[in-house]
């Protein structure tokens, strides 16, 4: 039976025959054993005793064992494992990456307790040098998380992160510009395609399918009478991720996308001619590509080259396809994201994928058809 051992600030309290002390430190509730036992010397101790007080040293001597040795290395793998459920597969490997390969080696000859604000700017002016934007800040994001986790786990006497000099700082850099296929090379490139580049332009320009997305399709994806495909799993560097990884990483793409009625019929003829009863996309050995490199590098580009389309990016085609349909009143931004496998409500779809791809032939006719419809009603006043 617990007995508490009322004082004016926080309490000491029995447990198993030892005492035990709590206080609210920082806004939490923290318990941690005195290591004395429960006897009537011990107990007037806890009289002449402020509880916080004993609790802030007891504290200080475990960080001080704690950190007196721990490593950046050690810490920031044990804290972007444990918070592993927040982020997909494949940027967790990003992270683990980016945590040994810039700034372990940054910090080489620190240990945790030694790093302050300057140190950590540092690092993020020389990031700022080297790479692009998007990259400099998931340095910075890791940064964040492993010294404001640091300080909460009592590791650190402040969270860095919160200090002026951090707080003001901004990546010099400026964002790469997205670019996306314009109507007229989109409308070249499938006009010139064929084979199953042609199967895989069709499926990223027409439903903004993510490259390894179209990489894991499967024959057995497809409904031919309902008209219909799934996105169940993706390819990327190597690994496949089925459908219970998708559900944990993103449940967005995880999906059921309906075919036009031209792409169901190119489908339909594709199929038998299939050079692969299981997967859509094989190389020459009838395996599935693993690289979104070899078909960039080996069919995308060498066939943009010849037709005289400037190659873009990989995601260009998902951006034109976002960009295109974004430019329809009748279609709204929600049924864009169902189809792409973005969240609802996403500020993604916005940010990255509003882009200009309608030549001035296509703006003219548009602004003549917004022209009918503000005069339409003009007339009817």
């Amino acid at each position: 039976m617990n007995e508490n051992i009322n004082c004016s600030d926080g309490s000491f309290y029995e447990r198993d025959g030892r005492i035990y002390v709590q206080a609210t430190i920082n806004g939490r509730t923290i318990k941690k054993s005195t290591g004395k036992k429960v006897n009537s010397i011990n107990k007037a101790w806890t009289k002449r005793q402020n509880p916080s007080d004993v609790l802030l040293n007891i504290l200080g001597v475990e960080r001080e064992k704690k950190s007196k040795d721990i490593s950046i290395e050690d810490f920031g793998t044990k804290i972007i494992n444990a918070t592993s459920a927040n982020r997909g597969i494949e940027t967790q490997k990003d992270f683990l990456r980016i945590l040994h390969k810039i700034i372990v080696p940054f910090f080489k000859f620190y240990k945790l307790k030694d790093v302050n604000s300057t140190d950590i700017l540092e690092l993020l002016k020389q990031v700022d040098t080297k790479f692009c934007n998007d990259r400099a800040k998931r340095v910075r994001s890791i940064l964040n998380l492993i010294f404001t986790s640091a300080f909460e786990e009592n590791l650190s006497d402040k969270n860095l992160f919160t200090m002026q000099i951090l707080k003001n700082h901004k990546f010099k850099r400026k964002p790469i510009k997205t670019k996306a296929y314009s109507v007229s090379e989109m409308k070249i490139i499938l006009n010139n395609s064929s084979g199953w580049l042609k199967i895989f332009f069709e499926l990223s320009f027409k439903y903004g399918l993510r490259t390894g997305e179209c990489m894991g399709l499967k024959w057995s994806d497809f409904n031919f009478d309902n008209g219909y495909f799934k996105v169940q799993r993706s390819i990327s560097k190597g690994h496949i991720t089925e459908s219970s990884e998708l559900i944990h990483e993103n449940k967005n793409h995880l999906r059921n996308i309906y075919l036009f009625p031209e792409t169901l019929n190119l489908l339909k003829k594709y199929s038998n001619f299939k050079p692969n009863d299981e997967w859509l996309f094989v190389t020459k050995t009838g395996e599935p590509f693993m690289q979104c490199d070899t078909i960039r590098n080996y069919h995308i580009k060498p066939f943009l080259k010849k037709i005289g389309v400037e190659y873009k990016a990989v995601y260009a085609t998902r951006r034109t396809y976002v960009s295109i349909m974004k430019q329809s009143e009748k279609i709204l931004i929600e049924d864009i994201q169902d189809v792409v496998g973005h969240k609802k409500g996403s500020k993604i779809t916005d940010k990255h994928y509003n882009l200009d791809v309608l030549e001035n032939s296509h703006q003219v006719k548009k602004a003549e058809e917004k022209a009918k419809v503000f005069n339409d009603i003009l007339s009817m006043a």
